[in-house]
């Protein structure tokens, strides 16, 4: 036999007040005295009283959900940044509805249909490889605030929050040149989302400014069992390069486990620089990868604070949040032999 759902007026009568004021505790009003909140917030943990968010949304109150679509769950650098959202959203009593595109735009289009069911109040969107900039301005047509976070499908879309592609490339190319590496290959992801467009020809702008050899790109699947095939696509470069610079921490560390495979060292036959500093780098044996930190908690929370501003102001001017990377040199960079 199933048990009768506590509703507000059950948490009123047990604290001995009125509905209203009982309810005003709910949404954390300052209204209520120190003392009053106190016991209605016992009685709601005595009764274990969760409130229904359909009744309050018939009501006209807000969801107080908000909608997080990344691309994958197989790179750990989108946890932390959804880390850094729930830290920020926490303090502002938002929910995190999340969820993944599989960089697939159709399936993203039926999640941000889902959450426009559900009367999500916004939504912080890494977009998914292939985005057309009519996803963001459907979004601004049905007014629902939306924050571009990492990649993005036109800057002055909407407010973005990520980091400096640009610089991130230029540090690594920088240093490996300090190193006297002068032939130096990208490996990167397939597609054709903004971050690989934006590090691609940063990558190309800043070989060519400092008069080194672009040795190639090579492309490899973001997987664990298949980023390990770079290896041998670097190697069968002619000429082979000195060094190696990947789109990320992933492709990197397949990179690393391939040379090992084909009896290399890293940092010795050749060195690699991966990109995000993810937080299993410093974990392992040596040699620990140098890499680019893009520090994705605290870019989280700047998507989540310009969420905030946006839902708050709908009609305020876009603003861009750029959190600086910083490179991180450990023992997969050394001088060219």
């Amino acid at each position: 036999m199933s048990k009768k759902r506590i509703t507000l007026i059950d948490v009123a009568r047990a604290a001995g007040v009125s509905r209203a004021t009982a309810s005003l505790v709910i949404r954390g009003s300052s209204l209520v005295a120190e003392t009053t909140r106190e016991k209605v917030e016992k009685v709601i943990a005595d009764l274990d009283y969760v409130p229904n968010s359909g009744a309050a949304r018939l009501r006209g109150q807000k969801s107080r959900t908000i909608g997080v679509i990344i691309p994958n769950l197989v790179n750990s650098f989108f946890a932390e940044f959804v880390e850094g959202i729930e830290a920020r959203l926490d303090d502002s009593g938002h929910l995190v509805m999340l969820a993944s595109s599989r960089d697939d735009p159709a399936r993203q289009s039926g999640l941000i249909r889902r959450l426009r069911e559900h009367d999500a109040e916004g939504l912080i969107l890494i977009p998914a490889d292939a985005t057309r900039p009519e996803t963001i301005s459907q979004l601004d047509r049905a007014s629902l605030p939306v924050v571009q976070a990492m990649r993005h499908v036109g800057m002055g879309l909407s407010d973005f929050a990520g980091s400096d592609p640009g610089l991130a490339v230029r540090e690594s190319v920088r240093h490996l040149r300090d190193l006297g590496h002068r032939r130096i290959a990208y490996v990167s992801l397939k597609g054709k989302t903004s971050t690989r467009i934006e590090r691609l020809e940063s990558f190309d702008r800043h070989m060519r400014e400092m008069s080194l050899e672009n040795a190639g790109i090579i492309e490899v699947p973001l997987a664990w069992d298949g980023s390990p095939q770079s290896a041998g696509m670097v190697s069968a470069l002619n000429p082979r390069p000195t060094a190696a610079i990947c789109f990320n921490d992933i492709l990197a560390s397949g990179l690393l486990r391939g040379l090992f495979d084909l009896g290399l060292m890293p940092g010795r036959d050749l060195s690699v620089v991966g990109h995000d500093n993810l937080s299993f780098i410093d974990l392992g044996a040596p040699p620990r990868l140098t890499t680019v930190q893009v520090f994705p908690r605290e870019i989280g929370t700047k998507a989540a604070e310009l969420l905030i501003r946006r839902i708050a102001e709908p009609h305020a001017e876009l603003r861009d949040a750029i959190v600086q990377p910083r490179l991180r040199v450990r023992d997969t960079t050394g001088p060219c032999g």
